[in-house]
Order: structure tokens, then C-alpha cells, then sequence
């Protein structure tokens, strides 16, 4: 069941849903839990990433401003993140 929800698409649910006997609570629940996980990685990726990247495209003068590259562990994050707002 898992591997049919994360393959994605209503096609994939509802051809699952006449070849098995699998209560629509029990897909709704796992749909509601995958959603609040993405929801939660996607908080925690802007929370640690974000501040830095506002910080580096602030609007102080360029001399005074102080440039933060980013961490290997905090790009990853922001891949993530993109990944999962806009994909």
C-alpha cells in the first residue's frame, strides 16, 4: 500500500483501492500523515536556512555587510525544501 501512495497520482488510488479490500480511512490517514510530515521538514529546513539566506540579501550597504555562505547540511536542507514546495 505504502509503495502505491508514494508512486503518486488518483489513477494509482483508485486501482488500489477496487484490487484490494483497503478501508478509505486507513488511505486517508496515511494521505493526512505524509502531508504533516512534509509539513514538518519543510519548517524545519526554512527555520534553519532561511536567516541566513535574509541575512546574506539584506539591505545594508555591501562594505558593511557581512557574507554567510552556507553549510553544506544547510544547503541540503534548502534543496529539500525547494523540493518539496515546488515538486
Amino acid at each position: 500500500m505504502m509503495h502505491t501512495l508514494m508512486m503518486g497520482g488518483g489513477k494509482e488510488i483508485k486501482s488500489m483501492l477496487k484490487s484490494e479490500n483497503v478501508p478509505a480511512v486507513g488511505i486517508v490517514v496515511m494521505l493526512v500523515i505524509l502531508f504533516l510530515l512534509r509539513a514538518l521538514v519543510v519548517e524545519f529546513a526554512y527555520n534553519k536556512v532561511a536567516p541566513k539566506l535574509i541575512g546574506n540579501w539584506s539591505s545594508v550597504s555591501s562594505k558593511d555587510r557581512k557574507f554567510e555562505p552556507l553549510t553544506f547540511n544547510e544547503a541540503l536542507l534548502f534543496t529539500i525544501l525547494i523540493s518539496f514546495l515546488f515538486i
